[in-house]
């Protein structure tokens, strides 16, 4: 668990990366400010993406072919399986024994397989001298402009992009008439594969299936933009307003909103009683059972980095949901600790503080990786202590 794993959630305060799209981009319409009608707005959110099943195979454009023979067109009647690892892609790696058994059972199909999204020119090379003796099918490596990254690969752009494919490995089918038959898991391709060859497959209904695959993304990314749009100019009177507005056009996102909502109204000192009720109302919610994000909502109100320091009702309140979250771990997790010391330590109890500390201390000691954290962690500690010194008598 990460305090700042959910830092993109604060982006009112410089957490947002400046892109947020994704690599694979959008070419959807629904996404651009000129959609104004909410109708086609509606109905280009379900369009489908510019290479779907039925599209014609955009050409193949590689660099070189690293292994076999190289194809440098598809040829009519022939069927090709077009398969994007990458070398840094563990289940891609796993994938590639069943991609050659499909090679061996089925000779007259051709499987490539396109090493894309690695700006490593050298890597795909290097891992075919190793392993590629044991595998049956064809290897390209992508072409990409000299001077660019990997995501803006030929292959990666015109067909992964293209098609909305997130992630890989992913496999395309092309028939035997040059169209995109099924986008598919490598280790899904022989449920479609027999049905294509056959000429039985039903382009229609895969179709469709992919875009329903796409959709949740698309979602997922215009609620990003929305988010951007609303708190990157910084928070204003009507920002709580508008958040309870994109709540409800975005219900499955509620418990996100609420968290930006509650860290907007915590940072205005005349807002406590508002932000304290939205804290309350995530309690009450799927958020009160969620360790992680409840120690990064009792962090934003005693964290020392905070920009305005909090009131006493939001210092309490923080005490509360931190004692919660460590409860849920069954205060074994150490930056939950951490947090609930910092929660002690501002309300005033700086021996409480000084004791959940070195609890938070030993526990990241048995992470030989942890070194980092367990200075940040000493340092916290020894300044609890040099209060704890001040506070006795003379």
């Amino acid at each position: 668990m990460h305090r700042f794993c959910i830092c993109w959630l604060l982006f009112a305060v410089g957490c947002l990366q400046s892109n947020s799209t994704t690599s694979s981009g959008s070419t959807d319409p629904g996404f651009t400010e000129t959609a104004t009608n909410p109708e086609s707005k509606v109905a280009s959110r379900n369009s489908p993406p510019a290479l779907t099943v039925g599209s014609l195979a955009p050409l193949l454009k590689v660099n070189r072919f690293l292994k076999g023979e190289p194809v440098t067109e598809f040829e009519p009647g022939k069927i090709y399986v077009v398969e994007f690892w990458a070398t840094w892609c563990g289940p891609c790696i796993e994938a590639m024994p069943h991609v050659s058994e499909l090679q061996s059972k089925y000779p007259d199909v051709t499987f490539i397989g396109i090493n894309v999204l690695e700006d490593d020119d050298s890597a795909a090379e290097h891992f075919l001298k190793a392993r590629g003796q044991d595998l049956e099918y064809r290897f390209a490596r992508d072409d990409i402009p000299e001077g660019s990254n990997a995501h803006d690969g030929a292959m990666a752009m015109t067909w992964l992009a293209a098609a909305e494919v997130n992630g890989i490995p992913t496999a395309m089918v092309v028939d035997a008439q040059g169209r995109i038959a099924n986008i598919t898991h490598p280790m899904a391709l022989e449920e479609s594969l027999p049905q294509i060859i056959s000429g039985k497959w039903d382009l229609d209904a895969a179709a469709k299936q992919h875009l329903l695959s796409v959709l949740p993304d698309r979602r997922s990314r215009e609620f990003n933009e929305r988010m951007e749009t609303l708190l990157k100019p910084g928070p204003t009177d009507e920002t709580p307003r508008e958040l309870d507005r994109i709540a409800e056009e975005f219900p499955e996102q509620a418990g996100v909103i609420g968290l930006v909502k509650f860290r907007v109204l915590s940072l205005e000192g005349n807002k406590t009683t508002q932000a304290l009720a939205t804290g309350r109302k995530l309690l009450k919610g799927d958020l009160g059972n969620n360790p992680e994000l409840l120690n990064a909502m009792a962090w934003e109100i005693v964290g020392p980095k905070r920009p305005k320091p909090a009131a006493a009702e939001l210092k309490s309140f923080a005490l509360e949901v931190a004692r919660r979250s460590d409860e849920l771990v069954k205060k074994k997790h150490p930056t939950v600790a951490d947090t609930l010391a910092r929660a002690l330590f501002v309300n005033g109890d700086t021996q409480a503080a000084v004791t959940t500390q070195r609890r938070a201390i030993a526990l990241a000691k048995t992470n030989p990786r942890a070194t980092k954290l367990v200075e940040e962690l000493q340092k916290r500690l020894d300044d609890y202590e040099a209060a704890v010194s001040a506070d006795k008598p003379k």
